[in-house]
């Protein structure tokens, strides 16, 4: 009945190691109280204690007032044999879907230009947004993933005016899309600079386009839009990242949204100024939104998008992961569309906001798009790899996708291992280290793991019950993996609340650290009593399956073997 215990289960959190020892290291879960509800905390905690809960998990509950600095808490005592058990079976169980979450989450991410290359200042958004994404339909969301594409205004004036300019065949086209459309679009530009009759012509020909008057110009357009797909879809493979839609600035052009801007003007919103240019009034600030000549400015495109969506997709959270400097924008936007409308409120729309990534080229200092930038951590992994002394030939491994794979994984972890609104200097001596926190340790250790169980497929591990006696006469590094395995529930949930990455990668770097102090002490191969050998095992494996996991959901590819 209490509002504020409804998500009280995703709070639980293992003790630290201190406080296992002050329970004999029992399993305990705490639960410790917001300090939003802090007004209510005998009353929460009378609620807790005089809850029936389930006694086949839970052998006793323990309620602490505060005191001081410290905040009251619960203390769940688990029953030991439950909780192992829970954690190693072998056998998973699917989860019930009927408990699947009533909210639904949209989330916007990626969304670059077409006709260009994938620049690297577009991969924070498209990492840090497809974690998101994956973070929620984990947790049950029902999730929808935008990419939200530039392909309106005046620069595309000057591609399609640079198409003409350099006498673009459609053989160079069909080769070479992006980087054809890219260099026309260069030459247009310096053009420009130099010929105000050339700026014009480019201007002319996206008012052409606007006004739906040159079908020729409208069909080259899908075709562009074609091959800028066709070329991220590459990128995006490559990242381990995927939409569910891919949506067009153009979808609200001038003619498609002159219902909104009605609508803006009938509110009061909109309000004319002596130029002729249309602004709304924002925390003081006059912000354009039509300009003096009557076309619409990012703005207006944006809160169409925007009220367009909520009527389709009938969002509970809207989340748009774009850099740091856009912070103003999204202010506008969130402000005049819930003032506009009465169905959203300003709790529902999020900017989740990053900083840039410098430093980030190839050796050669070349051009920052991120196909070259992949491309060298491949080679790099490559060349690393043809240097170790323990890389052996392997006929089956498909070299150059294992290469590939390594390299991408360094690089994303390097960038999602960061908070992610500082800024952050890209270094690839730290992201391709085999011995730090990155992503090379995570592939590293999950091939480890995946090797040790191949070495005894013939145990059949889901006929194994695990057993808490075992564990507790252990070396300690037992019940530590067993702990740390047990926070992979709350480092999810802590990751998507605070929306950060990081605190899932640091979590996953953690896991490794506790296994690899395990598999030292914990020898399988070497353990001559089966039942000993067979608890390691289980243990071992549920560790691969958490941190196969894990790198799922940060988007890496877990390789079985390096």
């Amino acid at each position: 009945q209490l509002p504020q215990l409804k998500e009280a289960c995703h709070a639980l959190e293992v003790p630290t190691k201190k406080h296992q020892l002050q329970n004999a290291r029992r399993p305990t879960l705490e639960w410790i109280l917001p300090s939003a509800v802090v007004q209510q905390e005998r009353e929460l905690l009378k609620a807790v204690q005089d809850h029936p809960f389930d006694s086949v998990y839970i052998e006793g509950v323990n309620v602490v007032s505060s005191s001081g600095r410290n905040a009251a808490k619960v203390e769940f005592h688990l029953r030991p044999q439950a909780f192992v058990k829970q954690l190693l079976q072998a056998k998973q169980y699917p989860a019930d879907v009927s408990t699947a979450h009533p909210k639904h989450i949209v989330v916007e991410y990626s969304s670059p230009n077409i006709a260009k290359p994938f620049h690297v200042g577009h991969l924070r958004s498209t990492i840090i947004g497809n974690v998101l994404a994956n973070l929620h339909q984990h947790l049950g969301y029902r999730t929808t993933r935008l990419n939200y594409l530039g392909d309106w205004g005046t620069q595309f004036g000057l591609l399609a005016l640079g198409v003409q300019l350099n006498n673009v065949t459609d053989q160079q086209m069909q080769t070479a899309p992006i980087e054809t459309l890219y260099a026309s679009y260069v030459a247009a530009n310096k053009a420009a600079e130099e010929s105000p009759e050339i700026a014009q012509r480019a201007r002319d020909l996206f008012a052409s386009l606007e006004a739906g008057t040159d079908e020729n110009m409208a069909e080259q357009w899908q075709k562009y839009r074609k091959y800028t797909i066709e070329d991220l879809s590459k990128v995006y493979q490559r990242l381990g990242v995927h939409f569910d839609s891919y949506e067009w600035e153009s979808q609200y052009s001038q003619k498609q949204i002159q219902q909104v801007l009605d609508r803006l003007r009938n509110a009061g919103l909109l309000q004319r100024e002596l130029d002729g240019r249309e602004v709304v009034v924002v925390d003081g600030r006059r912000i354009p939104v039509i300009k003096s000549d009557g076309s619409t400015l990012y703005l207006a495109r944006d809160i169409a998008a925007l009220l367009e969506r909520l009527s389709r997709l009938q969002f509970t959270r809207h989340l748009y992961v774009v850099d740091n400097g856009q912070a103003d924008h999204f202010n506008a936007l969130f402000k005049t569309a819930s003032a506009l409308d009465e169905r959203l409120n300003l709790e529902q729309l999020q900017h989740v906001k990053f900083g840039r990534i410098h430093g980030m080229s190839t050796r050669q200092g070349k051009a920052i798009f991120l196909k070259d930038v992949l491309d060298e951590a491949r080679d790099i992994m490559r060349e690393k790899r043809n240097l170790s002394a323990t890389t052996r030939e392997n006929q089956s491994l498909d070299d150059e996708q294992v290469c590939d794979i390594l390299g991408v994984s360094a690089v994303l972890v390097n960038v999602l291992k960061q908070r992610r609104q500082r800024d952050h200097e890209f270094s690839w001596q730290q992201a391709l280290q085999v011995n730090g926190d990155t992503g090379i340790k995570l592939q590293y250790t999950h091939c480890r793991l995946q090797s040790l169980l191949n070495n005894f497929k013939e145990v059949q591990l889901e006929d194994v019950t695990p057993d808490w006696e075992h564990y507790v006469h252990e070396p300690t590094d037992a019940l530590d993996l067993l702990y740390e395995l047990a926070r992979l529930d709350q480092s999810l949930w802590q990751s998507k609340q605070q929306l950060e990455a990081c605190v899932l990668v640091n979590y996953l770097f953690g896991l490794c650290n506790a296994t690899s102090r395990a598999l030292k002490r914990l020898p399988v191969k070497l353990e001559s009593c089966r039942h000993k050998q067979s608890q390691r095992l289980l243990l071992f494996h549920a560790a691969k399956r958490t941190l196969q996991q894990g790198m799922q959901i940060l988007g890496l590819r877990p390789l079985d073997q390096m």
